[in-house]
């Protein structure tokens, strides 16, 4: 799914007020990534801050820092879980969000308190892309703005 030239795979589930999207892993745990829409927003990401491995985070709390051009911003769950895992690629080469934000550049893995009452929450295909162009004109987003084009593939 596309909008706006932005990529929205269609098997992800997505938290448009985060900017993130969620896959479902076996064995309960859940990976977290930015969109590209948040790509698009932060811009060119200089480095991730992931909490450690074990801590657990609170729905709305930070589980990590972005830092990109000029600002830093927290990376904040959309769900209540622990840590199982951060993406160490990430850590080392935080760019990988920017060149591949829905594979290589995954954040982290969390294991849900409540994965079956959390994941109403989240919305998939056609649901996802209305949220995130009404996300995309109340954050007045110019799809045409050269900085935005040069995440394009």
């Amino acid at each position: 799914m596309k909008l706006h030239g932005l990529e929205f795979p269609d098997d992800l589930l997505y938290a448009p007020d985060y900017n993130l999207w969620l896959r479902e892993e076996e064995g309960g745990a859940v990976t977290l990534g930015l969109t590209a829409y948040g790509c698009a927003v932060y811009g060119q990401i200089f480095a991730f801050t992931p909490k450690r491995d074990g801590w657990h985070i609170d729905c709305d709390r930070s589980f990590g820092v972005v830092e990109f051009a000029k600002a830093a911003s927290s990376a904040r769950s959309p769900l209540d879980g622990t840590v199982l895992a951060s993406n160490e690629a990430v850590v080392r080469r935080p760019g990988l969000i920017n060149q591949d934000c829905y594979g290589e550049g995954w954040m982290v893995r969390l294991k849900p308190d409540d994965w079956s009452a959390a994941r109403a929450r989240f919305l998939q295909g056609e649901a996802a892309l209305e949220a995130f162009a009404q996300r995309m004109h109340l954050d007045n987003f110019d799809p045409d703005d050269d900085g935005v084009q040069a995440l394009r593939p």
